[in-house]
């Protein structure tokens, strides 16, 4: 398992290569069973990499991480189970993917005595961005639009706290991290308006896979380059 999870091109293949399985079961109808297992093997795939090749002393920030991978792995078990009209499972994973991103969120945050000023752009940005999705789909929502307001909540969060590791952290892994959540934040959207506005909208059997599966890459890759960078200049 070495050979593979412990290099970062060998891991890239083989989770591209496990992608497209998921993604060819995820438009078959036929065989979109296969799903409980190929997107449950990709997901834990990611958590396998992450453990084989973190270097994070800082337990907690480590155990954050993994929690965070553990709630999307059993979220997709849920979140499948919810594409064939089990409503409750498909609320169960959007919890669980929720507390997935509040992991992430806390994993990111490096400096409690953040400048403010530099939130106030992304305040902007989250207020035009949540407006536009739920006048988009506010007339479909029904008792979903509180779960959709929140939602949208936390993935706004993470975005911030994403931004927010800028000058904190090496560049490598501040801008793996935050195209990984603008990634998150594009599946989000295409999901929600498939949900709630047009379900052939945005080619979206393919590109809401795609761009989850990109964000999880990436943020995980960007956890895993960090270097605390004020640190690493006082040390000079």
């Amino acid at each position: 398992m070495k050979f593979i999870f412990k290099n970062t091109f060998r891991f890239s293949v083989l989770y591209i290569a496990l992608y497209l399985l998921d993604t060819f079961f995820k438009n078959n109808d036929a065989l979109y069973a296969f799903r409980y297992i190929s997107k449950i093997i990709l997901s834990l795939s990611l958590l396998l990499f992450y453990l084989f090749n973190t270097n994070q002393k800082d337990a907690n920030k480590k155990k954050l991480v993994i929690t965070a991978l553990s709630f999307f792995i059993i979220g997709d078990f849920f979140f499948i189970s919810g594409n064939y009209g089990n409503m409750f499972h498909f609320v169960i994973a959007s919890f669980l993917f929720v507390s997935a991103k509040i992991c992430y969120s806390i994993r990111f945050l490096n400096n409690e005595d953040f400048n403010i000023n530099k939130l106030i752009p992304f305040l902007f940005f989250c207020f035009i961005y949540m407006s536009i999705v739920m006048s988009i789909v506010y007339h479909n929502l029904g008792k979903y639009f509180i779960p959709l307001l929140l939602y949208l909540f936390v993935a706004m969060l993470l975005m911030q706290f994403a931004y927010l590791r800028k000058g904190e952290v090496n560049a490598p892994s501040f801008w793996y991290g935050i195209v990984g959540v603008i990634a998150f934040m594009i599946a989000d959207s295409i999901n929600i308006l498939k949900m709630f506005y047009n379900p052939l909208i945005a080619y979206n059997k393919i590109t809401v896979m795609f761009f989850y599966c990109l964000a999880q890459y990436l943020i995980v890759l960007g956890i895993l380059k960090e270097n605390n960078y004020k640190k690493n200049i006082d040390l000079k």
